[in-house]
């Protein structure tokens, strides 16, 4: 009698048993409806026999599809080994959390990115609103993806807070910043964001900082950092050491997104910025909302009244643009006044004009 033998599969596409642990019902209908099916012996387990190959873009489609609650409530594990329930549960004692992985899948391409270096960056002008001129630019981070699409700062940053790798984006952000203003052979002013948590971390990093500006031939007089808080504040009192640190190398400090992200108590009470800037929400429509407009005259001149300047994000619209010139605001910055760009602009407000 001839014995039929199944050739044997190609090396790497060995089968394997994707079990995934469902937190509700409705999850595990939607795995059925994935092509996962209850385990017999365990029916609160479903399975499904998938190839290496095919799990990045079943996990890629989990990621899209299960929201990241249920993604962290479910647990997974591949394995080799029969679906018996003995020896399954024994397996099943190594399980992980669903989302381990498929946030790994899902952000891919921020990991290239900092393993590539690949950060640029755009340059928005800061306008001394009064005279128009343009006074220092803000360094906005780019990336390409693997099609060659811009990637914004917003999805950088939701991306390295989404993989816990905000100091390592900072960090290298920071660092690929001073070197691309190096190469501009400028002498203007650039505000470079800062996360606090990462120089609080990493306090070390500023150091190599400093002497990278000092072998570029910068000096510190031109950089103003921003602080940007997209995380929870940790440590004051270690921030404030380190805050005074590049003060005293002669760096400026601003923060940004006050009124915004940012509560105004402890950066004005215990920071004391060179420079604040007013969040894009406070700024928007302030030609037309009064309450804003309080708010704004309130702040402008509890900052003056402490030496401190002012600065309206997000202009857009040419009234606001007006009411902010017109209430005193120092600089201005927003999509009305000059949008980023690769290239430094240097060509003065035409209030007319806009």
């Amino acid at each position: 009698m001839e014995l039929l033998v199944s050739p044997p599969r190609p090396l790497g596409q060995e089968l394997r048993q994707l079990i995934v642990q469902p937190p509700d019902e409705e999850t595990s209908t939607y795995l059925v409806g994935c092509g996962f099916q209850p385990v017999p012996a365990l029916p609160q387990l479903y399975y499904k026999p998938v190839t290496p190959p095919q799990l990045v873009a079943i996990f890629t489609k989990l990621s899209e599809t299960l929201d990241e609650t249920i993604q962290a409530a479910s647990r997974f594990l591949l394995t080799s080994k029969p679906l018996e329930a003995g020896e399954l549960l024994l397996e099943f004692l190594r399980a992980q959390p669903l989302i381990a992985l498929t946030r790994s899948v899902k952000y891919a391409w921020f990991y290239r990115i900092l393993i590539r270096l690949g950060l640029f960056f755009k340059y928005q002008p800061i306008f001394d609103l009064a005279s128009g001129e343009v006074a220092a630019y803000e360094c906005l981070a780019r990336a390409k993806d693997d099609e060659g699409q811009c990637i914004s700062g917003g999805q950088l940053i939701d991306a390295a807070i989404s993989t816990k790798l905000t100091c390592e984006f900072d960090e290298l952000a920071r660092t690929t910043c001073l070197a691309s203003i190096a190469g501009m052979k400028a002498e203007q002013k650039f505000f470079i964001n800062l996360i606090p948590n990462a120089i609080v971390r990493n306090p070390q990093s500023l150091e190599q900082n400093l002497q990278q500006i000092l072998e570029l031939g910068l000096q510190p007089e031109q950089i103003v950092f921003e602080l940007t808080e997209v995380e929870v504040l940790s440590q004051t009192p270690d921030l404030l050491k380190q805050i005074q640190r590049l003060r005293n190398w002669g760096f400026g400090i601003a923060v940004d997104d006050l009124c915004g992200c940012v509560s105004v108590d402890h950066y004005l009470m215990e920071f004391r910025p060179d420079i604040i800037k007013l969040d894009r929400r406070l700024v928007h429509g302030c030609s037309k909302f009064t309450l804003k407009q309080t708010l704004i005259e309130s702040l402008l001149s509890s900052a003056h009244r402490e030496g401190i300047l002012v600065l309206s994000e997000g202009l857009e619209m040419m009234e606001d643009i007006e009411f902010c010139r017109n209430l005193g605001i120092d600089y201005g910055q927003g999509f009305g006044l000059a949008l980023p760009e690769t290239s430094l602009q240097q060509t003065a407000l035409n209030y007319r004009a806009l």
